[in-house]
């Protein structure tokens, strides 16, 4: 896999007398700022050989941190590369060898994604994986899709619940209904995400495929349920592989109980 080196920058930080000269003009400013505590703000101040020892040390700590970021970056990439079916990742691989911009691990991402949103898989695709594994995987990524929306997750309010957060809304001819962002009381919305998000009530009647998919939960005796559906990213055709994100988006619906989801 193509990848642009890390450019290495000096090993040590670059002393030069400008730098040391604005620092000691630094240093009289301080004191010129305050001249009837001039001696007490000499006296915190440092010496330019140790202001320079001090930036040399965090010159190094940076690089090497980003150097690790970046490390930190291609080794996810890789992974989320490699967790893909061979069909799709020959694909990936022919895209990222015609690329022609940027390599960073960034723009692989992102042609991976584009990549995989066009391409059906199958789950006899995911052969390495056990059933018992593809079951963790999609409860836990439903478990952060209750708790968030990322790009592979979309929230899908039912009217009531609208219209329980936003007990002061009255209709309106430029606001005829209530928005999610406009009329929902902010309280409200708070006891209604935490109870959402830290929903843990499973079980073999609750939650039967094991997938964190479905719940019930209650706030002042109001109850509330919830559906997550899986499909792929190019149509509302469902998606039959929802442990991976790069291949599945979520619709998380979310109303009350009596309700009924569109």
């Amino acid at each position: 896999m193509r990848f642009a080196r890390h450019t290495r920058h000096h090993d040590a930080y670059n002393v030069t007398p400008r730098k040391i000269a604005a620092f000691e003009r630094k240093k009289v400013a301080e004191r010129n700022a305050l001249p009837l505590f001039a001696a007490q703000t000499a006296a915190r101040q440092i010496s330019a050989d140790e202001e320079m020892q001090r930036r040399e040390e965090n010159w190094t700590r940076r690089v090497i941190e980003r150097r690790g970021q970046i490390a930190a970056e291609w080794r996810e990439v890789r992974a989320r590369f490699y967790a893909l079916p061979p069909h799709i990742r020959d694909e990936v691989r022919s895209r990222w060898a015609r690329w022609t911009g940027p390599l960073t691990a960034s723009m692989q991402n992102h042609i991976r994604r584009e990549v995989a949103k066009t391409l059906p898989a199958e789950p006899d695709d995911f052969a390495s994986m056990s059933v018992a594994e593809r079951i963790a995987e999609t409860a836990r990524l439903n478990d952060i899709a209750r708790a968030r929306e990322f790009y592979w997750t979309h929230w899908d309010y039912s009217p009531g619940l609208l219209l329980w957060l936003s007990p002061f809304f009255e209709p309106t001819p430029e606001q005829p209904e209530p928005h999610r962002h406009l009329t929902v009381s902010r309280g409200l919305w708070s006891r209604f995400y935490h109870a959402f998000a830290d929903y843990a009530d499973w079980g073999h009647n609750t939650d039967p495929s094991g997938e964190h998919r479905e719940g019930i939960f209650t706030i002042d005796a109001q109850a509330f349920r919830f559906e997550i559906s899986y499909h792929r990213y190019d149509s509302d055709e469902e998606s039959r592989v929802p442990w991976n994100t790069d291949l599945t988006r979520r619709v998380v619906w979310v109303g009350l109980a009596d309700e009924r989801r569109a």
